[in-house]
């Protein structure tokens, strides 16, 4: 898959470069058939000839993409607006006292093929910022038998149980507990942190981790496809279906406003025939078609159906660069909202730790708690960013509840609970506003699962965390909820910029145009300018700052 990936990536690049190779050669074009235009003196027949070489060399696949759609019954794409406003624009010349439009025509499409290449840069860098994710899938598995001989193997048909050696320098291809040597991992690509972590011998290794030390050996616990590498890279290729709330919107709305446009064009051009057939207005036909095709390029939809789905495939690529997976769009949504935080005490905001007492007639082993450094600055940095409540819920005693409470600046805290008594009360606590509940994801499902948006920390290898999860913090570090929270608000925020700019830019063409006040240069910046510039704008999602 690994291998899979750089042949997409290859082939991707090679599609840029072609297009961008069709662009210059129709735009030299261009400028010869306006040089032959201005010196030849040839009939309208012969410059529209002279014209549709370079118009069908960069209109060829808008035009085959609009005849596909007329056949699958999905007339109103944008595909389908720039070939009727370009063909008439071509065509416009031959209607009595009209100026010919054919340089128009040609440079709609031009235009219109840049703003495809911006789109298909700005998509590469978008799956490149989660392709690292799909980098971390090993392309085969050291199977080492107990004599010591070692095999060549696809990850995919190690059994559960055998084991793998792992050289230095190499990627650890399935999950397993270490059984012979000590080394550092690098856990980069699965948790975005750069500090390698150590394993010894009985610690549990995750797949897609690199090996930076000496050699080790593994015995797996996990068949390929519950790896972790396997889940994550499951995760990341669903994340594109959850969409969000703006992205479904955009959808509905380009179904409905797009027929409604091509109406309005039609409008534009035979209303002012109709009421010059009962006045003394002077009608010419040519100026009217002229502005219906201005007002369909303005009207393309382009700027909206591109740039808000690419904001949040940026948004969670950039994300998924911290060690932070969220698992759809749709979450994000809910992220940038969330008004209360419940967290679960052990494991979230403590680390269990085993103390050894002696009362002089014998030794036990007591299990405490010891808050995690970075909790308090966590739960500050939330309430800064407007989290109205924090709670805490612990099956722990109430004196060890309200010590931890105390010592990380939690709002509210339910000490004592069983299970069930931890989801009732969960369910209260909902009714105060969009809620997140933030659990170690081992026996915090039920929770997770009701939560408006479940958080799951330490997901690392762990199966039930990245399973009941909505977001999944790849290390159990806490700082990573207020980044969480300002990835998703920062996303919204340019998905929503990018929805006014182009609406308000077009609304405002449009007007012109209805009143003879726009040219067709206007109206091809209204669409492909305004497309090219959200899609800038939507780029800014795949950088996140500290």
């Amino acid at each position: 898959m690994a291998h899979e990936n750089h042949h997409h990536e290859h082939e991707h690049e090679g599609g840029l470069r072609r297009q961008l190779l069709l662009i210059l050669l129709t735009a030299v074009l261009l400028i010869a058939a306006v040089v032959i235009e201005k010196t030849c003196g040839l009939s309208t027949w012969q410059l529209l000839l002279v014209y549709l070489v370079p118009y069908l060399l960069i209109g060829h696949e808008t035009l085959h993409e609009a005849v596909e759609g007329l056949a699958h019954g999905d007339a109103f794409n944008e595909h389908f607006l720039m070939s009727v406003a370009t063909i008439g624009a071509l065509c416009i010349g031959f209607l009595p006292g009209a100026e010919t439009q054919f340089p128009e025509a040609v440079f709609v499409m031009l235009f219109f093929q840049v703003g495809e290449l911006f789109e298909g840069y700005a998509e590469g860098q978008s799956r490149r910022s989660i392709a690292h994710l799909m980098e971390i899938r090993p392309d085969v598995a050291r199977v080492t038998s107990e004599g010591g001989e070692s095999v060549m193997m696809e990850p995919e048909k190690v059994a559960v149980g055998s084991l793998i050696t792992v050289m230095a320098g190499e990627r650890v291809p399935l999950d397993g507990v270490l059984v012979e040597g000590t080394s550092m991992l690098d856990t980069s690509a699965l948790t975005g942190e750069s500090e390698p972590r150590e394993a010894v011998v009985g610690d549990e290794v995750c797949s897609g981790c690199i090996n930076l030390g000496r050699t080790i050996r593994l015995r797996t616990t996990k068949a390929f496809g519950e790896s972790t590498v396997a889940k994550i890279i499951r995760l990341v290729e669903e994340a594109g279906e959850q969409k969000s709330q703006s992205e479904t919107f955009i959808t509905r709305f380009a179904r409905i406003y797009t027929p409604v446009v091509v109406v309005l064009a039609v409008l534009i051009a035979v209303v002012p025939w109709l009421i010059a057939q009962f006045s003394i207005i002077n009608y010419q036909l040519s100026i009217w078609i002229y502005r219906a095709l201005m007002f369909l390029v303005v009207s393309c939809p382009c700027a909206l159906v591109i740039s808000v789905p690419l904001t949040f495939f940026g948004g969670i690529g950039g994300a998924s660069r911290r060690g932070i997976l969220i698992k759809g769009a749709k979450f994000m949504d809910v992220l940038a909202k969330v008004r209360v935080f419940v967290f679960d005490k052990t494991g979230t905001l403590t680390h269990g730790v085993v103390l050894r007492e002696d009362d002089g007639s014998m030794s036990r082993n007591v299990v405490g708690d010891q808050v995690k450094a970075e909790a308090r600055e966590a739960v500050a940095l939330l309430k800064k960013l407007g989290v109205a409540k924090t709670v805490m819920l612990s099956g722990d005693r109430d004196e060890v509840a309200r010590r931890v409470a105390e010592a990380v600046g939690i709002d509210e805290y339910h000490a004592e609970l069983l299970p069930a008594d931890k989801v009732a009360l969960f369910e209260k606590l909902k009714t105060q506003g969009t809620s997140a509940f933030v659990g170690d994801g081992i026996n915090d499902a039920p929770v997770l699962a009701r939560a408006d948006v479940g958080i799951a920390m330490g997901g690392l290898g762990s199966d039930a965390a990245i399973d009941a999860a909505d977001v999944v913090l790849m290390d159990d570090r806490l700082e990573k909820l207020p980044l969480a929270i300002r990835i998703a608000r920062r996303t919204i925020a340019i998905a929503r910029e990018n929805v006014w700019f182009a609406i308000g830019v077009k609304v405002l063409v449009l007007l012109l145009a209805a009143f003879g006040l726009a040219t067709m240069w206007l109206a091809v910046f209204a669409d492909v300018g305004v497309t090219v510039l959200a899609v800038l704008n939507a780029m800014r999602t795949l950088h996140v700052k500290e």
